[in-house]
Formats: C-alpha cells, structure tokens, sequence
C-alpha cells in the first residue's frame, strides 16, 4: 500500500475567530498554520483566503502574499481554492491560479448547502467547470476534483475522457456535507468504486464523521483530508489548532501500519513535477 498523504485545510470560508481562536484567517497566521502542520506530517495544504473582515476571497494580491510565506517556510503542496463565492465570476475564481500552485480545487458540480443559515446553493456549471478546468491544464496545475455525490465523479471522468484533466486523476470524497452525500461506509465504498482505475483519491469528512471516515480511508488505501475548514472539534466541545487534527491522524497511520508521506513523496505519488520555486 503507497504511504498515506495527509492534506491540511486549515481555514476553508466558514469559521470565524469568533467561531474558534483557532481558525488561521491571515496569511501570516496561515503561513505559521502549514509550518506547524508540516512538523506533524502533512503533505499538502489547501488554501482559502480571507479579506481583513474575515470574509472568503479570491483576491490575487491576498493569495499572492499567502502562497509566497507558505512558500518560504515549507515545502508541502500548495492546493489553492477555486471554490464559488456569491456573485464571483469564473474570472474571479480562477485568480488563485494565477500563483503556480502545484495543485488546486475544481467541484465537477452545484450544490445545495442546506446546512447553513441561511442556505446557499453552490453552483458551478459545466461552462465553468470546463473554464477552470483549461486554466489548470494550461498551467500544468494538477486539478484535485472534489466529488460532493456520486454524480461529481462522472463529470471528472468525463474531463479526463474530453482531454481537461490528465491522467491519472486524483479525486476527493466529499462526505458529510448537508446537500451532499452522507458519511456512511456503504457510499464512501460506493464512491472508491466508481473512481478509474488508475486515480488516486482523498477522502474529507464534515463534522463529527470525521475521525471515522479518515480510519476508513486510510485502511482502503486512500489518502485523508483534516483541517478547521471540515471540522473545528477535536472531540466533543474541544477547540483545537489544525496541526493537532495533523498529529492525530499520523499517529492513526502509524498504528494501522502505514507509512505517512513526505511532500516529495506525495509529490510523486500524485505524479507531480518538482516544486516551483
């Protein structure tokens, strides 16, 4: 089995300081974030930005000087978002690009976030779908597709089969997420079976599933995804940074047997070229 990837998402467009203290909302904080988590064995960082009100971005300038500290004191893989804030335009959303990540986020369908209040509907048409989609492959950006159901995954692998997204495919189970399909064994295994059979897959579990989710992935053969952006409890009403989430889940690898990968191991295991400097 290869060495398991962890990949950090340290702040995501949900909580607020007020939500935890934990939560990394300026660069500086982020940059100091993927350092520490690094140290407990993540491979890979994804980022989401904030304005100074704490607000989602997708401002150039505000990735630019992210990517650039993480750069500085880490070597993980910088994962950027490209995920759909209101009244954004697919423009807008492709300027994280801009800042040679090795990898970034691309959601292969619309969804309703149903456990937010008020609700907000996720969209992502296939016009901008493919639009991000040509960005990263101009960009020799490798796309993380990111499968909220079933149906997400067939509109990866249709990607693959039109040329937008070369192969192999790395994929994320997205499970958990109120809209999205639930966090249950049966649909996590349902999901890795629909995968091509050369794609690798992480899983991200929302809330409370997932400390379960990630045992199952890591047994499977998959890669996880922890971070304050799917979870902000550590255990039941306990707050904690993100490189204890990190340090956990390591440390659930080495008592299952499984070797954690280092950034250039996980480098080559998602058939990346070296890191840009």
């Amino acid at each position: 089995m290869e060495k398991l990837i962890i990949t950090v998402a340290p702040t995501g467009s949900v909580s607020r300081k007020k939500d935890t203290p934990c939560v990394p909302v300026t660069p500086d904080e982020i940059a100091e974030t993927a350092y520490l988590c690094e140290q407990e064995g993540a491979s890979i960082i994804h980022v989401h930005c904030r304005d100074d009100n704490e607000n989602p971005t997708s401002d150039y300038l505000v990735f630019k000087q992210t990517v650039e500290k993480i750069r500085k004191r880490t070597n993980l893989i910088i994962m950027v978002s490209t995920s759909g804030i209101a009244g954004k335009s697919d423009e807008e959303r492709a300027q994280p690009l801009k800042t040679n990540p090795e990898m970034a986020s691309l959601t292969t369908g619309s969804l309703n976030f149903a456990g937010r209040k008020p609700s907000i509907v996720y969209v992502n048409t296939w016009e901008t779908i493919t639009f991000l989609a040509r960005k990263m492959l101009e960009a020799n950006i490798k796309p993380e597709i990111e499968a909220f159901d079933v149906g997400f995954i067939s509109q990866g692998i249709k990607l693959i089969e039109q040329g937008l997204i070369k192969e192999p495919g790395h994929f994320q189970l997205v499970v958990g997420v109120d809209g999205g399909i639930s966090a249950t064994l049966d649909n996590l295994l349902h999901m890795s079976r629909q995968l091509p059979p050369n794609a690798t897959f992480t899983v991200a579990s929302i809330g409370r599933s997932q400390l379960n989710m990630t045992t199952t992935s890591i047994i499977l053969g998959g890669h996880v995804r922890v971070g304050l952006e799917d979870n902000i409890y550590f255990a039941k009403g306990q707050l904690t940074p993100n490189e204890e989430f990190v340090a956990r889940t390591r440390r659930l690898a080495e008592s299952l047997q499984r070797e954690v990968a280092t950034p250039d191991e996980a480098r080559e295991i998602l058939g990346l070229k070296s890191r840009p400097r």
